[in-house]
């Protein structure tokens, strides 16, 4: 049942929230404008969240979630050939581009920046299930997956806030060249 709560939560108000912050920006956003947006009562959203520190950091952290499973699901699919990964892969950012930026002016936010690192804390595990499951795909220990992962995180940062598609190209071939070293070399 909670399960259900939660799912209906997420479609009815998390998604849509997070799709009116990433339009509209943090600084334009209020709470009483998501609920306006999302056709739900202000008091019935208080009865879910804490406060509103606690909404836009649940909506924030929503927004992560979605957009890392969606580019881990590309990765996984690329990663048989990861030159194709590594070819493409800047081009799939292109689509989440904004709702990434976003997600960046909260983690940098002196309102909700510490908040929102903390809530997002809980990525790391995701991301070592991740770089362990990469590695077997990858033939690559896990401890010399982990810094490529990291480093690719900060590309992708680094595009969506500088957009420099040159310099991300340049970081991403050799990101690529180093996979390709540790697969042929045995560290």
């Amino acid at each position: 049942m909670r399960n259900q709560v939660v799912k209906d939560i997420e479609k009815e108000f998390l998604e849509p929230s997070f799709q009116y912050l990433v339009e509209n920006g943090l600084e334009n956003t209020s709470v009483r404008d998501l609920c306006k947006a999302m056709g739900v009562s202000y008091g019935s959203l208080y009865y879910w969240f804490d406060g509103k520190e606690d909404i836009y950091i649940n909506v924030v952290k929503y927004g992560v979630e979605k957009v890392a499973d969606k580019l881990f699901k590309v990765a996984f699919e690329r990663m048989h050939d990861p030159k194709l990964f590594f070819d493409t892969f800047l081009d799939e950012v292109d689509k989440y581009r904004k709702e990434m930026r976003r997600v960046f002016q909260f983690a940098t936010s002196p309102d909700y920046g510490k908040a929102v690192q903390a809530k997002t804390e809980e990525f790391k595990a995701v991301y070592e299930k991740y770089i362990i499951e990469l590695s077997q795909l990858t033939n690559i220990k896990p401890e010399m997956m982990a810094p490529i992962i990291y480093m690719l995180i900060s590309i992708l940062v680094d595009y969506c806030v500088w957009e420099d598609r040159e310099a991300s190209d340049m970081q991403m071939k050799f990101l690529y060249n180093t996979i390709l070293t540790l697969q042929t070399v045995k560290i």
